[in-house]
């Protein structure tokens, strides 16, 4: 499954080693809880992301903004709090209180 186009650059790292991908795509989801238990704060995923999410990631491309890598976690909370930041205003989204 292709990852889903994002705004910030920690989704966009790409390395040589294929098997060193999969090992290293540890990722984890920093936004709200969504609707009907589809997606919930702190999820993690490991290897790639479940095809199921794509339908939900592609009504919702917020979702995938917040998907980033766990060696970057404490980087994109910080950056949750501060207003004008991509990662803000797609947390604000998907909680109903964005544009």
């Amino acid at each position: 499954m292709s990852e889903p186009t994002v705004m910030n650059s920690f989704n966009n790292e790409e390395t040589n080693n294929t098997s060193a991908s999969k090992e290293s795509f540890s990722k984890i989801y920093l936004g709200p809880n969504l609707a009907g238990g589809r997606l919930l704060q702190s999820t993690v995923f490991r290897n790639e992301l479940p095809d199921y999410l794509q339908p939900l990631l592609d009504e919702q491309p917020e979702a995938a903004e917040l998907i980033v890598p766990i060696a970057h976690m404490a980087e994109v909370q910080a950056r949750l709090t501060q207003q004008g930041t991509a990662e803000f205003a797609a947390y604000k989204k998907l909680l109903g209180k964005g544009n």
